[in-house]
Parts: structure tokens; sequence; C-alpha cells
């Protein structure tokens, strides 16, 4: 079991092959050339460690399974030698700051950035934290130093460390489907897990290694239980809490008018549909139009879209045969209310915040799209996604989008990452084809005049929960069939697009044929890349 360790911006990230055990656990050697476990991770191959001291260091991973060790790594050695720095907001004016140790240290001091005059020293202290009262400053570092006579050396320094990470910035619980709850919350920062308490419990109800975890379903509680969450970092002493959430009970969303409707095509997802649509209800965008299309499920989808319809008046629900995907999406447009429209599986995540980062930035830029990296959840953890190369939160012309899209690094068409003007989609509406969303997603975009971009993900497409997708099974017909399938895509947006965008249509067909290409024998692919060429189509 090789083990691979990284320095990144003053952290310690170690990362393993996955052998699909029940736990990892980390082991550092101490100074007496003993091991000791200092951290472990469920359901992922990697780790990482803050405030690490200075010094050379030696570790080795376990994995554990059906409580048996059944596998170790070799031994691997490293130097650290930068200083990292942690964020504990003590209160609302207060901070402290907690440090990487360096062994020769006399001391450590505090420098803060002051506007217009650069990083100016503030605070010293001989122990490995230091608290301070700040004040409108953002931006700190820490830098050890030794004492020479009456003078202070320094031997190191920390990054910047904003000030504004490590913290809470909503927290909400809401009725669940057959009057269970639901928790979420959205951290500012980056943690390595979290733990969930009661109020007066000594110890955790939940506790999860996933850095990226914002929700949880709860069961059997009180709706007067308040309940607190709480961040952590792995060091080598154990977890360190970074962060403690305020208490939380049991609240009732307010609404007003539909700013956003979120359309959710359903069918047959009764053993995951609660989930989706409970990360929905928990966005902290109050006017969020939820609208639930039951595209002809046999199975008690429709019962568990009725309870919330019930019981929340921003939940629309429309009940339909079955026709497919696009249709279903299609008959949330009709219905939708919203100055804006977004989709979501039903069986996908959003991130409490993502409804109204994209809202504001398209109110802020007057762009007819807003979109966001996503995260693709699978057995292996999380994988960016739709990562744009424009500058974040600025109007972009649709035509730089066009030019790059489907060119290596950029093939991702997904429908849900977006924010769309609702105008524009229901004048151009899906086609009712098998790939709604290649055939849909450079369609819509192309009568678009802008666009904004954002750099953080906060769509989640997650593949664990269901990884078979419709997607995989049209990936599984005889090689004619699914050309076909591909040429009607393709043909739906060069004919259907914007007609002043059409060039660049049959350029992004062309790319995307290339790669289709690249992994069949079928030769009609080369023969509708010529005939776009000769204009033909």
């Amino acid at each position: 079991m090789d083990l691979t360790v990284e320095i990144k911006e003053s952290k310690i990230y170690l990362s393993w092959i996955d052998i699909k055990a029940d736990l990892y656990k980390l082991f550092m050697k101490k100074e007496d050339n003993l091991f000791y476990e200092c951290a472990s991770v469920s359901g992922q191959n990697s780790l990482r460690l803050s405030l690490l001291p200075y010094g050379l260091h030696e570790c080795f991973i376990q994995a554990i399974k059906d409580g048996k060790l059944i596998a170790e790594s070799d031994r691997h050695q490293f130097l650290f030698d930068e200083v990292d720095v942690e964020v504990i907001h003590e209160s609302d004016r207060e901070v402290k700051f907690v440090y990487s140790k360096y062994e020769q240290a006399d001391g450590y001091r505090l420098y803060k950035d002051e506007s217009g005059v650069g990083f100016n020293g503030c605070k010293n202290s001989d122990t490995d934290y230091i608290k301070f009262e700040i004040g409108d400053e953002k931006e700190f570092k820490v830098k050890p130093f030794v004492k020479n006579g009456e003078k202070r050396e320094f031997i190191a320094s920390s990054p910047v460390v904003n000030i504004d990470s490590n913290q809470f910035v909503s927290l909400s619980v809401y009725k669940s489907f057959n009057y269970n709850m639901f928790l979420s919350w959205d951290f500012q920062g980056v943690a390595d897990g979290f733990l969930v308490y009661t109020e007066n419990s000594q110890t955790p109800i939940f506790e999860t290694t996933d850095g990226l975890c914002h929700c949880l379903s709860l069961f059997d509680y009180k709706g007067s239980t308040n309940f607190i969450v709480k961040a952590f970092v792995n060091t080598i002493n154990g977890r360190l809490i970074t962060a403690v959430s305020r208490k939380v009970s049991l609240g009732v969303r307010r609404y007003k008018k539909p700013e956003v409707s979120l359309i959710i095509p359903a069918y047959n997802a009764q053993d995951y549909i609660v989930r989706s649509i409970d990360s929905a209800l928990a966005s902290d965008f109050s006017n969020l139009e939820i609208i639930i299309v039951n595209d002809g499920s046999t199975d008690d989808t429709q019962k568990i879209i009725d309870w919330y319809d019930k019981n929340y008046p921003n939940v629309v629900s429309i009940v339909k045969e079955n026709g497919g995907v696009a249709d279903a999406r299609n008959a949330g447009i009709k219905e939708a209310k919203g100055k804006y429209i977004a989709f979501m599986d039903n069986d996908d995540l959003i991130r409490p915040n993502m409804i109204s980062k994209l809202y504001n930035s398209a109110e802020k830029n007057k762009c007819d799209v807003a979109i966001a990296p996503l995260y693709r959840i699978t057995d292996g953890g999380y994988t960016v996604h739709c990562n744009l190369p424009f500058a974040e939160d600025v109007p972009v012309d649709i035509d730089k989008y066009l030019e790059i899209m489907y060119t290596p690094g950029y093939y991702n068409c997904a429908i849900w990452n977006k924010l769309y003007k609702a105008s524009m989609v229901k004048e151009h509406p899906l086609g009712k084809l098998k790939y709604e969303d290649v055939s849909w997603t450079p369609c819509i975009l192309s009568y678009a005049e802008n666009i904004c971009f954002l750099k953080t993900p906060l769509y989640e497409w997650d593949r664990k929960t269901r990884p078979e997708t419709f997607g995989d099974v049209l990936a599984r017909q005889n090689e004619d069939d699914l050309f076909e399938n591909r040429k009607e895509a393709m043909l739906f947006f060069i004919k259907n697009g914007n007609p002043d965008k059409r060039s660049y249509l049959r350029t992004i067909a062309k790319r995307r044929l290339s790669r289709y290409a690249k992994n069949s024998k079928n030769k009609s692919y080369q023969e509708m890349i010529d005939k776009i060429e000769a204009g033909k189509l």
C-alpha cells in the first residue's frame, strides 16, 4: 500500500490507493521512536494534517476492515519547514491564532495587514498560540524568531491567513419527510470533518471525516432539540476544534414570492429523493420555488412529493405521464414563476449557498447565465468539474465560452451547475432527446449575451448514491443506435441554437463528434464531421 506525502500551502496531504477498507489510520513517530495513532478517516483515501511542528517526521497508514488490520504502508519520512496557522474565533472580536511549533524559536510575532502600509508586527507570544482583539484587519501572518541580543531574527513566516475563514455562515433545521428533520450548515473555511451534538450531549451524535459535508438527516428528535455543529482539523495531537456553530432548532421557512425556480424531475426516486428535496429546502435563498415533476413514477415517489407539497408553500408538485427527463424539465419550465431557473437531479445535492451565490452574481453583473463548478462524488471522493478559465464574478461575453466549449478540459455540458434567465429558457425549452443535456446546453448558451462565473463548486453530482445513471444505460447501446442519438443531439443545437452563433455551434458539434470518434469504430462520426465542414448541416 503505497503512501504519498505532499506539502501544499503549509498543510500535509497524505494519499494512498483505496483498498476498500472500513477505516484508515495515520500513525506518526514520537521522539522516543514509538509510533502513535493521530488521525483516521473512513470512506476516503486521503488525509490532511495541520499544525505540524518544524522538523523531520515519519509516518505510515494502516487499513482496517471488520476490525482487523488488512494492510499497512511503508514508513515515509519527510521534512516539514513551514509555519502553518489555524484561525479560531473565540468571540465576535477576539481571534486565536494557533501555529506550528519551532523548537529553536524564542517566540512568535503576529503581523497584521494595515491598509496602504503593509504587514506590521502587533503582538508577541512565547507559546503556540496568540489571542488578538481584531478591528477591521482581515489578513495576518505569524513569524517565529530567535533573540540575538535586543534584536529578533525571524527564521520563517506563515502564509497569509484571512480571519474570515473557519466560521459557520448559516445553520438551519427543517422538517423532513415523515416528520423527521434535516440539519444543514454552510461552513466558510477548510475543515477535515464535522461533529454534531445536541445541546446537552458530551459526545457527538454524528461525526464525519468528510470535510465537504454540509448536511445531516435527523431521526427521532423532538422539534425543540438544539443542535450544535463543530468543525475540526487533524493534527499530530488529534482533532483540533476550529469553529463552533450557534445553537439551532427546528425552524420555519418564510417564503414570499419566487425569484428563482428550481426544477427537479423525478422518476422512481423513493430511495433517495428525500435527501435531495431537503438539501434544496435548506437553501439560504428565501424566495426559492421548488418544482418537482413526477415523470410517471410507479413507486412511492409521489407520496413523498405530496408530503412536501402539503408542508411547504414553496414546493410545487406536477404529475405527468412518463415522457423522459427532458419532457419533465419542460413541464417544470412551463410552470416556473421565478425570474431565474435552475435544475437539479433527484439524487444530487446543492450546497446551502448555491442559489444565493449564483443569483447575486447574475443580478450584480446583469448576466443571462451564472455558472459555478460542481463536485462529482464517487467512492474515490470529490473531483471538481466545469472549472472555467474566466475571472470570477464579472460579466464574460458568451463568445468566450463558446470558443472553448468541448475543448480538452472543458467537455462537461452539465445542465445543473447554472442559473438561467427564465425568459430565455421559456423561449427555448429542451428537445425531447436521449442526450438532453448535450443537446440543450450549447443551444441555450448561444442565446445568452454574457455569463458570470464563480470559482467555488456549489452543486454535487452524486455518483455514490446511485452509481448507474441514464447516461450509463445509453452508453451501452449498440454503435449504430448510439451514433443516431448523438447525431440528434448535435443537430438539435445546430438547428435550434441562435442563428447568429451557428458557426460556433457547428465547431462545438465537430469537437464533440471528434471525441466520440476516438472511442468508436463507427465511421459515421467522421462522415458527419465532413458534412458540417462542407456546410451541409
